[in-house]
């Protein structure tokens, strides 16, 4: 017999009469979430500089070439001080959350307590997608491949050539990409071959490791116009300053019968060395 058929009062009639109220269930089902993998594959070392005001100066230096010795002759002095790499803090956002005290709903279906992390997420990701921004002008503005392209192994290795050619060091470099770039790398024999693989595929969007560099995979990159900009990079091709880093206040606004949470966070970034890292168009964006 079907859940609500038969003779009159029917089923849903009689609990209806007898105030059954309908319950919630405690949880709650969150949007989903991409992975935030670029802020935190970039360098921070410089947020300890920033103690006053809000720009970070970093000195560079030139590379010094070799004379050759005259006697009696004073070689010409070189000027080894380079301009400086500047990180300005000019990001402030804040992602506020509510709910009325009235309804007592968190008691039942904790929305406070959700809306809390999601709020705290959504400013990670714009973090994620500011400094993502910037992977288009890494290597000059100049890519391996264009805009659409199916990511090939020629591709990856074009990569590796280039920063080794700049003189960047291998320890730390890593590759950013989106699911279009995973799906392909999935058909490339030496990347799916346990053998070719250090360290199995693990959460939060590393999907692997190849010719020395992590591979981490996000939603959150720049579209160009059939795909996005990845990039291969070491940590010191962009520097990220957090002046003031994610942090949740709860105010309890009794005059405007709202309970409200606001995550705000503040900071900045900027190429440190462009020759470190080199931007790549992936074959789509979602």
């Amino acid at each position: 017999m079907a859940y609500n058929t038969g003779s009159d009062p029917t089923l849903v009639e009689l609990i209806t009469a007898a105030f059954v109220p309908a319950k919630f269930s405690r949880e709650v089902l969150e949007h989903t979430k991409s992975d935030l993998v670029v802020a935190n594959a970039f360098t921070h070392r410089f947020e300890k500089d920033l103690a006053f005001g809000y720009t970070v100066s970093i000195p560079t230096t030139t590379e010094i070439v070799t004379a050759e010795v005259t006697p009696g002759s004073e070689p010409a002095s070189k000027d080894a001080a380079g301009s400086p790499a500047t990180i300005t803090v000019d990001q402030w956002h804040v992602a506020p959350v509510e709910i009325s005290p009235l309804a007592k709903v968190e008691q039942l279906a904790d929305y406070l307590s959700v809306g809390a992390k999601s709020a705290a997420y959504a400013i990670d990701k714009k973090i994620d997608t500011t400094v993502g921004a910037r992977f288009s002008s890494l290597g000059n503005s100049t890519y391996p491949n264009s805009d659409g392209d199916t990511f090939t192994d020629d591709t990856f290795i074009s990569l590796v050539e280039t920063l080794d050619e700049n003189d960047v060091p291998s320890d730390g470099r890593f590759l950013i990409g989106d699911p279009s770039m995973k799906a392909d790398m999935l058909k490339i024999d030496k990347f799916v071959r346990m053998d070719y693989i250090n360290g199995s595929p693990t959460s939060n969007g590393k999907f692997g490791q190849l010719y020395d560099a992590k591979v981490l995979i996000t939603n959150n990159l720049t579209g160009a116009t059939t795909g996005n900009y990845g990039v291969y990079s070491h940590p010191d091709a962009i520097g990220v300053v957090m002046q003031m880093r994610p942090n949740a206040k709860f105010h309890d606004l009794s005059w405007k019968f709202i309970l409200k949470i606001m995550v705000d966070s503040a900071w900045g970034s900027n190429e440190i060395r462009d020759t470190f890292g080199k931007a790549f168009y992936t074959r789509k964006n979602p």
